[in-house]
């Protein structure tokens, strides 16, 4: 019998063992041999009690299924200015060296101040990175070429020894990043006050009116522009204007608004059956605007201003649109026929 059950036991071991693997765990960096019977990643990390936080990493991912190796990364708070901006991250790079590939840096030139030892322990770090950067700087009418590891405007400033008056101006401001900037510029500022009158242009203001047709139109007050006073600095860069800013006004005269009316009422179908065009083309070559040589007879159908007006148009018959045109001359029509126009009147 106790052959029996140490043949059992044996063979229980045995089969366990045949069932379970063994998987290389890299838990932060270090290594430990893990035998489990789970085939996830997930599984395997559970039975060897490593627990993953918010901000940790794990390749492959926890759904896989296992193989040979796990590969662990623990998150840690790093708060990186990287030229100029300032930044607050996790990361699972355990030095500054490993952080700088992480941003691809690595093969690039740049300066890092942190850590003393260069690690970043559970806890965090924080890093400065400043890369090297080359750009135009515009100062004084002159250009230079400048190769820095500078990383603000202000901080190529100081390094250049560049005294800014109380009213200089940088361009880009003085605290952007010199990350991708291919020229900063220098600008010397002054200042003059000045009092102006002002025109203040007339205001539009348009009013429909059913008693007109839809294309008819006409100024009803022509308006009146006003004045304002107007304290102003102008702003110089460099000796040249570059602003003028308004830094009070004061209303003088108060401006009247232009009122143009408008028509909206549709015209009628023309149902005299007539040849408009011909008429048109007779009086004017069809053209709207046509002027006779002594400045009596005016537009497509060369209406004097008196028939015109007394037709109910506006203005001059030149200056309106071709439809409204034909439209008073068929009303033009029906009152005193084709008279009006005693030789091209054939042409109807």
């Amino acid at each position: 019998m106790q052959l029996v059950a140490l043949v059992a036991v044996l063979g229980t071991a045995g089969f366990f063992l045949a069932r379970t693997h063994t998987v290389t765990v890299v838990d932060d960096g270090a290594a430990r041999q893990v035998r489990s019977y789970a085939w996830t990643v997930g599984g395997v990390l559970r039975q060897a009690g490593v627990r993953l936080g918010p901000h940790d990493t794990v390749s492959p991912h926890p759904d896989d299924m296992v193989g040979g190796r796990i590969v662990v990364g623990r998150g840690r708070p790093v708060t990186l200015t990287l030229d100029g901006r300032r930044s607050r991250r996790w990361v699972t790079a355990r030095s500054v060296d490993g952080l700088l590939a992480t941003l691809g840096l690595a093969h690039r030139p740049v300066r890092v101040s942190g850590p003393a030892d260069g690690a970043i322990g559970r806890d965090g770090a924080a890093v400065e990175v400043r890369t090297r950067k080359r750009l135009t700087l515009v100062s004084d009418g002159h250009r230079t070429t400048v190769s820095t590891y500078a990383a603000t405007v202000r901080d190529l400033i100081a390094e250049r020894h560049l005294k800014l008056g109380t009213s200089d101006e940088t361009e880009p401001a003085a605290g952007h990043t010199l990350a991708g900037v291919p020229t900063v510029s220098v600008f010397r500022v002054t200042r003059r006050t000045a009092t102006e009158t002002v025109t203040v242009k007339a205001p539009l203001k348009t009013e429909k009116r059913s008693d007109w047709m839809l294309d008819q139109q006409g100024v009803v007050d022509d308006g009146r522009n006003g004045e304002r006073r107007e304290k102003v600095e102008y702003i110089y860069r460099d000796g040249k204007k570059y602003q003028r800013k308004v830094l009070s006004s004061t209303t003088v005269v108060t401006a009247k608004p232009r009122v143009v009316a408008k028509g909206t009422t549709p015209y009628p179908a023309d149902d005299t059956g007539l040849n408009w065009s011909a008429l048109a083309q007779c009086e004017s070559g069809g053209n709207p605007q046509r002027v006779s040589a002594d400045g009596q007879f005016m537009g497509l159908y060369q209406f004097s201003a008196d028939t015109w007006q007394r037709m109910g148009g506006i203005g001059l018959p030149s200056e309106a649109t071709a439809r409204e045109q034909t439209y008073r001359a068929i009303q033009l029509y029906k009152r005193s026929g084709k008279g009006q126009w005693p030789v091209c009147g054939a042409k109807l």
